[in-house]
């Protein structure tokens, strides 16, 4: 186990489940301990929803709480999900150390953990044009 990770509760499933949040046509990233960034979510509890498991994480790691999420894609133990938030505010767990909002042409210019770059590679791919609401 890595020094900065810590053990997954037993109440904890395999899958996470990851929200990309958009305001004002920015993705919001959190900043790691490690000063790189990540997509808000986590792990899902076991018999949780994945939809309630997502929102979940994000009103805890961000302080925000959504209602409304549309799944954008899954793969074995991961899920993504997209909303729009209307808010800057973000209150961070203790989990981070900041946040950033930040357009889909510049993700790659930022320090984003290993998870997280292979998370948004989906979004390079698109070769996305200035209209982010295609995701």
């Amino acid at each position: 186990m890595h020094l900065l990770e810590k053990k997954r509760p037993d109440t904890d499933s395999s899958t996470s489940a990851k929200v990309l949040a958009f305001k004002d046509n920015k993705l919001l990233l959190l900043k790691n301990k490690d000063n790189t960034y990540e997509l808000p979510g986590g792990h899902v509890k076991i018999g949780e929803p994945l939809v309630a498991g997502a929102m979940r994480e994000f009103f805890e790691e961000t302080g925000i709480q959504v209602y409304s999420l549309k799944m954008v894609k899954q793969k074995p133990n991961r899920v993504f999900y997209k909303t729009t938030i209307f808010t800057r505010n973000v209150k961070l767990s203790d989990e981070h150390i900041g946040f950033d909002f930040v357009s889909i042409n510049n993700l790659y210019k930022i320090k984003l953990s290993r998870k997280a770059y292979r998370d948004l590679l989906f979004l390079k791919r698109k070769n996305k044009s200035k209209d982010d609401d295609n995701i």
